[in-house]
């Protein structure tokens, strides 16, 4: 999380006021209520439009609860994508200040989306996304995916959204670069690029991990043991959980290649090997380069 703290720090909260605000009677020649003689008899007439106006205000808040009630009634998943996503808000509001702490789990919620659109549109039933503090977030699937290609494909859905997500955060930055707003995304750009190019670590339970599965299991022991040399340079809980996590999933993924019952899972067609290939280190490369551009120098 300490990266976290310096993308934090990278920008300073915009301390201007709103500008701007409507003002009865500003600027024109009619007069202000203050000037108006007090009449008894529309005293009553004004407590009673007030009274219609909180009394229809109300109603209104009333009725879009009440949609918001019966959608979340309709989605029963999206009750815990809305209040996993609102606490997760809160806790990193906290640590990184509001605007960088809710940008960070929009990108972390949009990165989720990408698996539940993709996973969505190839047939398989997937449940909403649900945010977890410090871990990210999960998407569980209720049907396993028919063959190792369309769990690569599911796995890399959410990469390609979230690295479109802070491309657009870096486009944003470009257009405004000296303003507090413009460095703002500019962090933000770069968490986002960071996070999905760690998600390609070619390591089980990341994105990458299942992603390589359609290329060559090799590639697992190579992002085990960069895991590995990357919990001895910076040691971190979550890196340990995820590099216990990683070791299992390696012992059974490597396991399960050689039952016979699963070769037709692990089949793989030339062209969905290359199509895999050409995404996975594409978007590397190009996360690589969103890094490189959005990095901010530190001098001690």
């Amino acid at each position: 999380m300490g990266k976290l703290k310096v993308m934090a720090d990278l920008y300073s909260p915009n301390q201007d006021p709103a500008a701007g605000g409507a003002d009865y009677g500003y600027r024109t020649d009619r007069p202000v209520q203050a000037d108006i003689p007090a009449q008894p008899g529309n005293r009553g007439r004004r407590n009673g439009g007030l009274a219609a106006g909180i009394l229809a205000f109300l109603a209104f808040i009333f009725g879009k609860l009440s949609y918001i009630g019966l959608l979340l009634l309709k989605f029963k998943g999206l009750w815990f994508t809305v209040v996993s996503t609102g606490l997760t808000a809160l806790i990193y509001a906290q640590l990184f200040g509001w605007a960088f702490g809710v940008g960070i789990v929009l990108l972390i919620l949009i990165h989720e989306s990408g698996h539940v659109v993709v996973a969505r549109i190839i047939g398989l039933p997937v449940s909403l996304p649900v945010m977890i503090p410090f871990l990210g977030a999960f998407v569980s699937m209720k049907q396993r995916p028919r063959t190792v290609a369309q769990e690569s494909i599911m796995a890399i859905g959410g990469p390609v959204l979230g690295s479109i997500a802070a491309g657009l955060c870096y486009l944003g930055y470009l257009a405004m670069p000296d303003s507090s707003t413009g460095q703002l995304l500019r962090a933000l750009a770069y968490f986002g690029f960071l996070i999905n190019l760690f998600n390609l670590l070619p390591v089980i339970p990341l994105d990458g991990g299942r992603i390589t599965a359609a290329l060559h299991p090799a590639l697992w022991l190579l992002g085990f043991g960069a895991l590995l040399a990357l919990v001895i340079y910076q040691p971190n809980p979550l890196l340990i959980v995820i590099l216990l996590l990683a070791g299992s999933e390696l012992w059974h993924r490597w396991q399960g290649r050689r039952v016979p019952q699963m070769q037709d899972y692990y089949r793989v067609r030339p062209h969905q090997r290359l199509i895999v290939g050409l995404l996975y280190f594409g978007l590397a490369g190009a996360l690589v380069l969103g890094m490189h551009a959005t990095h901010v120098p530190h001098s001690f």
